[in-house]
């Protein structure tokens, strides 16, 4: 016989084999044939697709070949290897020949006097001798003339320095000294001061000036072994003659350039770090080659250097739902190493009312951190270690706030550090104890059984969704992105605040709260449509904590919006029902930055990150116990709010921008247009508040439309309605500022790839007029709004690569001087080029250029639909439908006026109608559709 003739059918299933659509795949009978080849193998099984996705994540990784960990303390989000299981956030930190890992808690905040989150401390890992050309400074002993605050002078020589990193610093005055104590007689060849502006660009005008090197071989008496005089560089870098001593001494007789007021009036010593190495050279060769990898695959990080002179591999993991740190440690030396680890509790940038302490149980080392106490909660967070399969480990010992023990690896064996990390909440007593206890259950087979746990989480994790677009660049942001939110947010936890999960400073900036004027948002903007709705489940909690507080701002707080407006309108200073809230909010219904800007836009951003979580879920529960009675209070604010003319007409005055004015302000307009359609609808279902859907559509109706304006000779969507625009810039339009004008675009869903085309043509002209693209707050809208809005593909490809490769951090994420965990929001971005949901009606590949092929799978849609397809040659292959709650599909028909059919999962046909080149499908909850060409 012949070679087999290939089925329509399984032609059809095999296409279906790039583009992923596994969980959908049509049941083939049939052996599948590729023309010219051997019978191939059925529809790709769930193994066949994670191996795909899987060697395409190995491939996106963080990758860092030195030891200087730059951004691993910072005020924002850290740019070293992150790990995060929703709770507890890990970064990778250290120097060279040293391994830390910084420990930060979901739930672990300061309350007194502002609400803030802080680390709660470290674990490291270290040779007990130096390496060789290593840096003979590191723990020594310091003593300095003086100290300001918390920044003593042992921060000058823990190795800890990075980017943003403050070592010590003296009080006003000079001259001023810093004296090490090397614990024995040295050879020192090389001295290197790293100034202030070495880690904190922007602050040259402390760099020191004038100082002189000396040594000495008691501490008394000083020689001068060199000088440094009008210098103005970040980094001072001095080989002298080898000199054997013990005691070093920095004498700072100029410690700043005094080129400023404040380094002329207040002359302070700052140094960040102080190095000293016993051969001269400006580049010392590394002990053994460095390189860590930030695995986004299996949420690990595995890092290959030297420790004591041997060298190690490390892999380091975080268990998926229990709280506890990992770092496996194999030497591939061929001599044993004896090695130090230590726990700490404290930060890099300490705050002085927090307190620190450790202790030992055993062989368990300790270490707990409390924040400030005060009319608030007091959190309290606690790390407990141990060392597993080590060889002659000796008893730990403690000093101050770190907890040590020395351990033998001999050459090729394995040991554990094993770090149980507990606390964190309100008024917890005493975590150390239930983390020593709980550290303690762990052997070598129930971490395997942890480890196995966590690499199955995040394959579930990958499964959940996926792409294939041909282009390296966007799939490593996309999947990157999808890596953070995965490893920052879990139900049931604490939600990630602006930096996520990662605190490594006591002092992040605007207080690393949830600022509710798009940023707290922002994360969640692409969680839907990647079917990880449960992601912003966090995200929903903390915004109803706030709502008591809020009913109470809106009856009495409303004047500090804008004195001269609203008292005119309201005498009493707040209206009598809804909800109002500051730009700034913390957990548990607290307030971190009391301010409003003049906006009345946050309940209104927040409202529609419910109204997303119901429509792509069709969840009647969170309706009715979440969404329903949150928007409802949201709709009692505006109700009395708003004005009303004489002609019924309803206008808004709010503020577009922070501290501006204007009437009818784009985004508040459409925010408002999504929650009163929600409510009415949501009404309807729930049989509820039948007496206000009449008030709610009558204000929808009346509602003006979004404002326009001219620019260039092109009408584009404005600010406010033109002209009347107040503050310091009244142009109705802000070129190169945040796109707040079509947030009515996205996040409010108001306008889509559906509507009307001369509405869309604005919408284009006004993304080319904003030209935003690189704009920092707009990173995770702009190129959704621009692709909800039928943006020319290709262009917009580009220009989100160009600030992709332009803006991604060492560890992949977007890295600006501001914001954070926000910029996983651009996830939507992709897959609204790939499919979107607009007035009903899905669309396939509607903004993908000609030629380029492109697959997803499972990416979830309005009306709790989850769609995979593919698209080769510009011609659709399938499409295979989720129908998760049942109900009317309706598809834009991919094949324009070509014949299709439609099946279930078991082949049997499936009753459709087609009319204006939609395709409409009555569907079955828990059914999977087939769609396929004829």
């Amino acid at each position: 016989m012949g070679q087999k003739r290939t089925t329509r059918r399984a032609i059809r299933a095999l296409r279906r084999i790039r583009g992923y659509a596994v969980v959908a795949a049509l049941a083939v009978s049939a052996p599948l044939v590729v023309p010219g080849t051997a019978v191939a193998a059925g529809p790709p099984t769930a193994a066949q697709q994670w191996d795909t996705l899987k060697a395409e994540l190995t491939g996106i990784k963080g990758v860092w070949t030195d030891q200087s960990y730059a951004g691993a303390v910072s005020n924002t989000m850290p740019n070293t290897a992150l790990l995060g299981n929703g709770d507890v956030g890990v970064t990778s930190a250290g120097s060279t020949g040293v391994k830390t890992f910084l420990v930060s808690k979901g739930d672990f905040w300061n309350a007194n006097p502002t609400p803030r989150p802080a680390p709660i401390g470290g674990v490291t890992l270290t040779g007990t001798t130096a390496q060789p050309t290593g840096n003979l400074a590191l723990g020594a002993r310091a003593t300095a003339s003086s100290t300001e605050g918390s920044f003593t002078p042992d921060r000058a020589v823990n190795g800890q320095w990075t980017n943003g990193y403050e070592g010590w610093v003296s009080q006003v005055g000079k001259p001023q000294w810093i004296t090490l104590d090397l614990g024995a007689v040295k050879s020192v060849a090389r001295y290197v001061v790293r100034n202030d502006n070495a880690a904190r660009p922007g602050n040259a005008a402390f760099n020191t000036k004038n100082v002189a090197f000396q040594t000495s071989s008691d501490g008394s008496t000083w020689n001068s072994v060199d000088t440094v005089t009008n210098n103005t560089a970040d980094v001072i870098d001095r080989t002298v003659s080898a000199v054997s001593t013990r005691y070093v001494r920095l004498n700072i007789t100029e410690p700043t350039q005094s080129t400023t007021p404040d380094s002329t009036q207040n002359p302070r010593a700052r140094i960040g770090q102080i190095e000293l190495y016993a051969q001269g050279g400006t580049t010392p060769p590394p002990a053994a080659p460095f390189r860590e990898e930030q695995n986004i695959v299996d949420g690990t990080v595995t890092t290959s250097m030297s420790l004591g002179n041997t060298p190690v591999s490390m892999k380091t993991w975080l268990a998926a739902d229990r709280n506890v740190l990992v770092t496996s440690v194999t030497s591939t030396g061929t001599q044993p190493v004896q090695l130090q680890a230590s726990t700490y509790a404290g930060a890099t940038t300490p705050n002085s009312a927090y307190s620190n302490s450790a202790g030992v149980d055993g062989q368990v080392m300790w270490a707990e951190r409390a924040t400030a106490s005060g009319s608030r909660w007091v959190s309290r967070g606690a790390l407990a270690t141990t060392v597993l399969g080590a060889s002659a480990v000796q008893p730990p010992t403690v000093s101050g706030a770190t907890a040590r023990t020395v351990f033998t690896l001999p050459a090729g064996a394995t040991v554990r550090l094993v770090t149980q990390i507990g606390g964190g909440g309100q008024n917890l007593a005493a975590p150390h104890n239930d983390a020593v206890t709980q550290v303690r259950t762990h052997t070598a087979a129930s971490l395997a059984t942890l480890d196995t746990q966590r690499a199955e989480w995040w394959k579930t994790y990958w499964m959940q969704s996926g792409v294939e677009l041909g282009d390296a660049v966007l799939e490593k942001y996309y999947y990157a992105a999808q890596y953070f939110i995965g490893a920052a947010s879990r139900a049931g936890k604490t939600a990630p605040a602006l930096y996520g999960i990662w605190t490594t400073t006591d002092n992040p900036q605007f207080n690393g709260d949830y600022h509710l004027n798009y940023n707290a948002q922002g994360p969640f903007y692409g969680v839907y449509s990647s079917n990880r709705p449960e992601l912003s489940l966090p995200f929903h909690e903390t915004i109803l904590a706030y709502v008591p507080e809020a009913q109470r701002r809106a009856k009495q707080d409303l004047n500090r919006v804008k004195p001269d407006y609203i008292s005119r309108r309201f005498p009493s200073g707040g209206v009598p029902a809804g909800v109002l809230f500051p730009v700034g909010i913390g957990p548990y219904g607290t307030t971190t930055d009391d301010q409003y800007h003049q906006q009345v836009s946050n309940s209104l951003f927040s409202a529609s990150q419910f109204v997303a979580y119901y429509e792509y879920t069709q969840d009647t529960d969170f309706l009715r116990n979440k969404a329903y009675p949150f928007l409802s209070q949201v709709a009692s604010f505006f109700e009395s709010y708003l004005e009303r003319d004489s002609a019924g007409r309803y206008s808004l005055w709010s503020g577009p921008h922070e501290g501006t004015w204007g009437q009818n302000s784009s985004a508040d307009l459409g925010l408002l247009k999504q929650t009163l359609s929600t409510l009415i609808a949501a009404s309807q279902k729930l049989n509820v508040d039948a007496g206000r859907r009449a008030t709610w559509q009558t204000i929808l109706d009346n509602l003006p439309a979004q404002p326009t304006t001219v620019f260039n000779g092109k009408t584009v969507y404005s600010l406010v309605s033109p002209g009347t625009m107040q503050g310091s810039d009244t142009r109705d339009i802000h070129p190169g500022d945040n796109t707040i004008n079509l947030e009515f675009i996205q996040p409010a869903d108001q306008l889509g790839i559906n509507s009307d085309p001369a509405k869309l043509r604005i919408g284009v002209d006004t993304v080319d007029a904003m030209n935003s693209w690189g704009q920092d707050n707009s990173f995770p809208k702009i190129f959704a709004q621009a692709a909800r809005v039928g943006y020319p593909a290709q262009s917009l490809i580009d220009k989100f690569k160009q600030v992709i490769t332009s803006r991604i951090a060492p560890n992949l994420r977007i890295a600006d001087p501001s914001h954070g965990i926000e910029k996983s929001g651009a996830t939507e971005a992709v897959n609204s080029m790939l499919i979107q949901s607009d007035q009903g009606i899905i669309s396939l590949f509607p903004v993908w250029p000609a030629g380029k092929n492109a697959s997803f799978w499972q990416l979830r849609q309005k009306g709790a639909f989850v769609v995979s397809s593919a698209k080769q040659a510009d011609r659709v292959s399938y499409v295979d439908v989720q129908a998760k709650a049942g109900g009317t599909l309706k598809l834009k028909n991919p094949w324009g006026s070509g014949t299709f059919t439609v099946t279930n999962t078991s082949g049997a046909a499936v009753p459709f109608t087609t009319a204006n080149g939609v395709i409409s499908v009555q569907t079955t909850a828990g059914q999977t559709y087939h769609i396929l060409p004829a």
